[in-house]
């Protein structure tokens, strides 16, 4: 469990991963907690200036805990730590590969996501939590099937592009971001538009953000880590 074969891979009780490995708990605790997961879902982080990320095992988000970590490479091989990867690794290699912008995957089965998936309107910002997205709104992967090999995986990613997410047909959705951090902000805000998107096409047709909108909200950002710090304390003893 301790020892990794692969040249310039730290081994998975390195003491320079420590830091990671529990930022990627709390991430998964986190997705947890604001309603994101259930049963399923996945957080990974790639190993700094390596060809190998970290990811939980075939366990819930909610019950993610160090000891239930595993360490990859992008082709799959195990590096470390638990025995079993998740069924969906696919979607965390082939990302992090195609992206070397990534540092971060998180793939879920938002309730928010998997509705605007399957629906003739497309998931659009019309809050400033969309700022990060395309005036348009993200792709939609459309076939159909768990990402369980390397040829769906690439399909994901070529469908990403070099955007921040894609909602995935009948299924959920991927997001990207170049923290841990940020992958998450991104995910649950992304739940958030959904959401609110949702009860907005109630009324009407939204008045959606334009391309230039979301260009002046983005210069606005100030405290990038409040959300993340907010969420975090929100664990109350689950912290990692």
């Amino acid at each position: 469990m301790a020892s990794s074969s692969r040249a310039g891979v730290p081994a998975f009780d390195a003491p320079e991963l420590s830091e990671l490995k529990r930022k990627l708990v709390t991430a998964c605790h986190i997705l947890d907690r604001e309603g994101i997961t259930d049963g399923y879902g996945h957080v990974s982080a790639r190993v700094p200036g390596t060809t190998a990320f970290l990811t939980i095992a075939n366990v819930s988000p909610g019950c993610a805990s160090l000891e239930r970590l595993i360490m990859m490479d992008f082709d799959g091989n195990h590096l470390g730590g638990a025995e079993t990867p998740p069924n969906e690794w696919p979607i965390h290699a082939c990302v992090l590969r195609a992206r070397p912008d990534v540092t971060s995957v998180c793939h879920t089965h938002s309730v928010w996501s998997t509705l605007f998936s399957v629906l003739p309107v497309k998931l659009r910002p019309l809050h400033h939590y969309g700022k990060f997205l395309q005036a348009d709104g993200p792709p939609v992967y459309e076939a159909a099937g768990l990402v369980r090999t390397v040829e769906r995986g690439d399909a994901l990613a070529a469908v990403l592009a070099d955007g921040p997410v894609v909602l995935m047909r009948a299924h959920g959705d991927t997001v990207v971001g170049t923290s841990v951090e940020q992958a998450i902000q991104r995910t649950v805000r992304l739940a958030r538009l959904g959401e609110l998107a949702h009860l907005a096409l109630l009324h009407g047709e939204p008045r959606y953000l334009s391309a230039e909108e979301l260009e002046t909200f983005s210069a606005d950002e100030r405290f990038p880590a409040r959300g993340w710090e907010y969420f975090v304390s929100r664990l109350g003893n689950r912290q990692s």
